[in-house]
């Protein structure tokens, strides 16, 4: 998949995860319980932020900031965690989309209008 053109979009719409995982979760995409599927869903990407509370709390207290008026930049371990659990996080919200059947992509968009402003 090339990435500099893949869309949120393509990504909602051809998600890789359609073999059989596990039978409660199966149910719940069945949508025979759907939210079985989206409580599995934020339980994940609720330890997906619990990493990046890790990383940036280790930052915030192993770091001399302000000192000399910059701090040290990132550990390529940590940033490691931190392009995981992002993309972890975009998971998560692709999977609540296609669960309750809305486009994650007009939401993005209008939750950027709300926030910025912006029309």
């Amino acid at each position: 998949m090339k990435t500099d053109t893949l869309s949120i979009h393509h990504a909602q719409v051809n998600q890789p995860w359609t073999v059989p995982y596990n039978a409660g979760i199966d149910v719940a995409r069945l949508d025979l319980v759907p939210h079985i599927f989206g409580s599995h869903t934020a339980l994940h990407a609720m330890k997906s932020v619990g990493k990046l509370a890790t990383v940036f709390e280790a930052l915030d207290h192993s770091r001399n900031i302000g000192v000399e008026g910059k701090s040290e930049p990132i550990s390529p371990e940590q940033l490691e965690t931190v392009k995981a659990m992002s993309a972890d996080l975009m998971t998560a919200a692709l999977r609540f989309a296609n669960l309750y059947s809305f486009d994650l992509a007009a939401v993005l968009v209008e939750r950027i209008k709300e926030k910025t402003a912006l029309t």
